[in-house]
């Protein structure tokens, strides 16, 4: 009866042990984080009747003694007809270390400490009667992105969503 009694206690605490081992990692995947409010200002890229190129740089941190990995990232732009239809403003994400001009997202892993950023990447061109991209920037009004970003820890897979706010003050800064 004894030796049921330390057996059980041992296999106890194996138990604790590894869930306490899973929730150490789980808590560690979530220090990965993004500074939404430092983001950069938009900064132009290029410029063309046809076309304008700008983007925007989000800060993250790996605040975690474990490594990460972006898995995916990509884009939502919140600009529907209803709000404005004078131009199709589509965006890409690239880590600095691996650009890319097509919307492909090249995962990579995220070293314990590691401070860098993603930069989200606009294409604006005009339609429904504007002219030109300039003309069809100059109108937008406040559009707001969400930047997501599929990742991977020690645990499962989760995303992030963060929601981005791009004001017409700042994209007519950059026309100027």
């Amino acid at each position: 009866m004894i030796v049921v009694g330390v057996i059980l206690v041992l296999i106890a605490l194996v138990v604790l042990f590894t869930l306490q081992l899973i929730s150490k990692h789980a808590a560690s995947d979530k220090q990965l984080v993004f500074f939404r409010d430092k983001r950069t200002q938009a900064k132009l890229i290029s410029k063309t009747d046809e076309k304008i190129e700008f983007g925007v740089d989000v800060p993250y941190e790996n605040k975690s003694r474990d490594e990460g990995i972006f898995l995916d990232a990509f884009v939502r732009i919140y600009l529907p007809d209803e709000q404005y239809n004078g131009v199709l403003l589509r965006g890409r994400v690239n880590h600095p270390a691996a650009p890319r001009t097509d919307d492909y997202f090249e995962a990579r892993l995220v070293p314990p400490g590691e401070k860098a950023h993603l930069t989200v990447t606009f294409e604006a061109t005009p339609r429904n009667g504007k002219k030109t991209a300039e003309e069809a920037l100059l109108a937008m009004p406040d559009v707001e992105f969400a930047l997501y970003v599929e990742r991977r820890g020690r645990m499962e897979l989760f995303h992030n969503k963060e929601n981005i706010l791009l004001t017409k003050e700042e994209v007519h800064n950059l026309l100027k």
